[in-house]
């Protein structure tokens, strides 16, 4: 029992100790969206945003470093309903957090992204997030993908819960031509 404890304590204590974080979401300008895709379909930035409830697990980590997985499922514009696979790592020497997600569209599309942030503590077993996120790309209509946003949440570190809310830009070929 304690084995598994010092994982959940060192995650907690990181997340404890780290500061909110300013970031915004920024609209891309004319210049980055007036380009056309690979097969000459012109693309623009549409909103993107949704909501996702998660199971977290720690890894196998060595501290500093600290290592957990991200499961659940969400609610997105241009995605519905999606499955959601991520890692995060947790620094705690520099209180700094980076992360990678995967989210899969039901027709299995995917979707990437790469996440910083901070978190600071929120009640007793709480903890609040905030973090940016960009798209890097994917598989099937999103293989060329970008876009950015934020990410706000709160864990339970009791129950290994998360709700996440994000809310951002998405630029990808609607039409499902991946371009390549």
């Amino acid at each position: 029992m304690r084995a598994l404890m010092t994982p959940v304590l060192l995650f907690a204590y990181t997340l404890a100790g780290c500061a909110g974080d300013t970031s915004t979401a920024t609209t891309p300008s004319a210049a980055t969206t007036s380009f056309a895709r690979a097969g000459g379909q012109a693309s623009a930035p549409r909103p993107f945003a949704g909501r996702c409830e998660l199971t977290v697990a720690p890894l196998p980590s060595t501290p500093p470093l600290v290592r957990q997985t991200d499961t659940g499922t969400c609610q997105f514009s241009h995605l519905g309903r999606t499955k959601y696979e991520g890692v995060l790592e947790l620094d705690l020497a520099a209180r700094t957090q980076r992360g990678e997600r995967t989210l899969t569209a039901a027709n299995g599309d995917e979707l990437r992204l790469t996440t910083v942030g901070t978190s600071a503590p929120a009640g007793p077993g709480l903890v609040s997030f905030t973090a940016t996120f960009t798209i890097v790309g994917g598989t099937g209509r999103f293989a060329n993908a970008t876009g950015q946003g934020r990410a706000e949440g709160t864990a339970n570190l009791i129950t290994s819960k998360t709700s996440v809310a994000m809310d951002g830009w998405i630029d990808y070929d609607a039409s499902g031509r991946s371009g390549s």
